[in-house]
């Protein structure tokens, strides 16, 4: 059973909303491990799997290149092999979307009031979100293609025209600017999406709305998590490169087979790990709701109020 520890519709500060993740994370770390670990598990496993094939193949091509001088045949293997790597790392951001789409379900479930936080719930309130999600990351993707097209379409314009090429590098840099901006607010879509129930374009909106005057806090507690959740994660990657370093030197099955066992650790360990920075933004997102429009404050003032007409009740 899960005890009400953490209050999550609060205004907090920085060190607040740090702490207040890993209190999180340890008041829930039963039913939180075992949705996250159940439900993202799988899939992290599948897309390490296929890396950890992808890694035995380059591997092996190298091991062969220290005897043979067959380029051509080297590329042609490679460019094989890559449909291994391109499956993995789809089927990471598929691990990894549903991963936010878990953690922002299972706050919602604890912000309710639920003591026994199952998959079942977690599923039932996260399972109407996953296409709208998905179709949220293709239309960022696909925004970012159009604008760094446009943007090369017009500097190979600029220098075919003999413009200075420092034009064209400030241009670069304001470009990959907006981007990094338009990020941060991005990152609270799937929170209010999930939490808020709202759609794509209205948390879109919305959440432009709730980090404006909070830009730099947003960045810097991401920036934070993201690091821990990365040096924890190179932790994970400990035994992959242990099987990298036996597979140069030994071709043998077993190291083939320790490559992809230690892939499958560090893509599981990387999802595991990546749930900090997450619920960091989903704190965030608590807090800034919290500023703007102050749910939780009117919730405490109508218990409040409804506690003080109870004990009227019982005067009389």
């Amino acid at each position: 059973m899960i005890r009400q520890k953490l209050y999550l519709r609060e205004e907090r500060d920085f060190g607040q909303k740090f702490n207040a993740v890993f209190t999180f994370v340890q008041t829930n770390l039963k039913p939180f491990l075992k949705v996250i670990g159940l439900t993202v598990g799988p899939l992290a496993l599948v897309g390490g799997f296929f890396f950890g094939l992808f890694y035995t193949k380059v591997f092996g091509m190298i091991r062969t290149n220290l005897t043979h001088t067959d380029i051509g045949g080297t590329a042609t293997n490679f460019m094989g092999w890559g449909a291994e790597m391109i499956l993995s790392y789809i089927v990471l951001i598929l691990a990894s979307l549903w991963m936010m789409i878990a953690v922002y379900a299972f706050m919602a479930e604890y912000d309710s009031g639920n003591e026994n936080i199952t998959i079942e719930a977690v599923w039932k309130r996260g399972k109407s979100k996953i296409l709208p999600a998905i179709g949220f990351m293709l239309l960022i993707v696909t925004a970012m293609i159009i604008f760094v097209a446009l943007f090369a379409f017009l500097a190979g314009d600029f220098l075919a025209g003999g413009n200075s090429g420092w034009i064209v590098a400030f241009s670069v840099l304001l470009v990959f600017g907006a981007i990094f901006y338009v990020m941060i607010p991005l990152s609270l879509v799937l929170p209010d999406m999930i939490i808020g129930n709202s759609s794509v374009f209205k948390g879109i909106g919305r959440s432009f709305e709730l980090i404006r005057g909070k830009w730099w806090s947003t960045f810097g507690l991401f920036m934070v998590m993201s690091f821990i959740s990365y040096v924890a994660t190179i932790i994970f990657a400990i035994p992959l490169y242990i099987a990298l370093i036996i597979n140069i030197f030994m071709q043998t099955s077993a190291a083939d087979t320790l490559t992809v066992i230690g892939s499958c650790i560090v893509f599981l360990g990387s999802i595991l790990m990546t749930t900090l920075p997450a619920l960091a933004i989903g704190f965030q997102y608590f807090n800034l709701v919290e500023r703007k429009e102050g749910p939780g404050l009117l919730k405490k003032i109508d218990l409040l109020g409804k506690q003080v007409e109870t004990a009227n009740e019982e005067d009389f």
